[in-house]
């Protein structure tokens, strides 16, 4: 988890921004379970006094370790967590018994069916490699804290219910003594159901001073003269997200193409762009590239859009190579290409069980070839097969099973004619297999009688 924390830390835009952010409390936000007889109580927000830690709020008395934060876009929630997740890595290595932070995103939770401990169990198994019989274990001894963040990554329909399913969560036995969930304000506010945590703060914006003074500290005396000439721009830049994209581009930044443009969208478009320029013609880094063999800029931006257009269509901000489909393929020639592959190599393997054990087992696997590649790597159009019609074990998860899917993939065209060429072949090896062991029989017996 610190080495998670601190390579997050380090990578983050908003790492450029050493200010401590200013917080407001909302507890209208959240619903405590005895807000009911405190009817008279103040609902209004309450600001914090500035510089105030975010393992303090998190460790307050009237928070007791369940916290809301909320923010704008690129207010700087997420680094926020992970300034709260390196406290609270300290606390857990100086004590044993204190739980261990782990930072999971909810806009992993697509299965409306799935409960939040299922769910939790599928994150820290998938992200961390933690086992759900020990993962289990670990959340029935409150040994883990999770920090969860993206609620607002989920498809608008599926947000609400995952804030019902975490209040249930919370009110049973199962439930964590500490917990944090991070959220936009805009989307959080449409909720009709608020989370069931003790407290809520929101990030607010910088202030004039604190991004005169960030400037003033980085000898860029320059850029804030440029900014009190627009306050358009000087508006963007109080976003913690914004203001760290201006310093990255300063040098390319042109006050008065910027002034020509019309629009509080155009603006945002130029600076963003600007950046992205900046960044794609920067040299990578990386052992796989030798000088002579860079990928061009052209090329990068090519591939971060697929990436980025595949993640949008899962609802995801995070991508782990060990989580590529096959529907990941873009065009029909190379899902056509990879099931040929996988058909090739499913044959094979079925035509050697033929070969190398008993007959029988060669002609009972040709002949379940087809069937088996169609109920356990039925895959079409993106979506995986359901087993509908199929009552499983709770424990079994057939979307943990990436590996079958890639050996068992299968389609109703392509996969179902390579499904009975190769029960074919699975057939044949074990009649040849049945045909080899008999006259070799046949010439032992009549050795014998010789």
């Amino acid at each position: 988890m610190w080495g998670e924390v601190a390579d997050r830390l380090k990578q983050s835009l908003h790492n450029a921004i050493l200010i401590r952010l200013d917080m407001t409390g909302q507890r209208s936000q959240v619903k405590r379970p005895w807000d009911a007889d405190l009817r008279t109580a103040s609902q209004a927000p309450k600001p914090l006094a500035p510089g105030t830690p975010i393992v303090e709020v998190f460790d307050g008395h009237d928070i007791g370790g369940k916290l809301l934060l909320l923010g704008n876009p690129g207010a700087g929630k997420t680094t926020t967590m992970l300034d709260l997740a390196a406290a609270l890595i300290q606390r857990a290595n100086a004590d044993p018994e204190e739980p261990i932070p782990v930072m999971l995103n909810l806009s992993s939770w697509q299965n409306p069916q799935q409960s939040c401990t299922d769910w939790l169990l599928k994150e820290l198994k998938s992200k961390y490699g933690v086992s759900p019989k020990l993962g289990q274990n670990w959340l029935t001894e409150k040994k883990l804290l999770p920090l969860l963040d993206g609620l607002d990554e989920l498809p608008s329909a599926r947000q609400e219910p995952v804030v019902q399913s975490l209040n249930i969560w919370l009110q049973s036995e199962e439930g964590t003594p500490r917990l944090l969930v991070c959220s936009r304000l805009e989307e959080y506010e449409l909720y009709t159901a608020k989370l069931a945590l003790n407290g809520a703060i929101c990030l607010n914006p910088l202030t004039d001073e604190q991004v005169k003074g960030y400037l003033a500290s980085l000898h860029m005396e320059a850029l804030w003269d440029t900014l009190q000439q627009d306050e358009d721009l000087l508006g963007l830049m109080r976003t913690p997200l914004l203001l760290s994209v201006s310093i990255l581009v300063n040098d390319a930044f042109n006050l008065t193409q910027w002034q020509r443009l019309g629009t509080t969208q155009e603006r945002m478009d130029y600076l963003l762009d600007a950046y992205i320029v900046r960044r794609l013609h920067e040299p990578v880094n990386s052992q796989e590239y030798s000088p002579e063999r860079q990928p061009t800029a052209q090329q990068i931006q090519r591939w971060l859009m697929l990436l980025a257009q595949k993640l949008k269509t899962q609802s995801k901000d995070e991508f782990l190579i060990e989580e590529i489909q096959p529907f990941w393929l873009s065009n029909s020639r190379q899902k056509l290409i990879y099931r040929l592959i996988v058909g090739l190599l499913f044959g094979f393997v079925f035509a050697l069980g033929g070969l190398a054990f008993k007959p029988i087992y060669g002609v009972y696997a040709g002949l379940l070839s087809l069937p088996l590649r169609e109920l356990l790597g039925f895959i079409r159009d993106g979506q995986e097969f359901e087993f509908k019609d199929v009552k499983l074990p709770d424990s079994i998860n057939f979307s943990d099973f990436y590996l079958l899917d890639r050996m068992l993939l299968g389609g109703l065209g392509i996969g179902g004619i390579l499904g009975i060429i190769f029960s074919c072949v699975g057939l044949f090896s074990g009649l040849l297999s049945v045909l080899i062991e008999s006259l070799s029989r046949g010439a032992e017996i009549r050795a014998i009688s010789f």
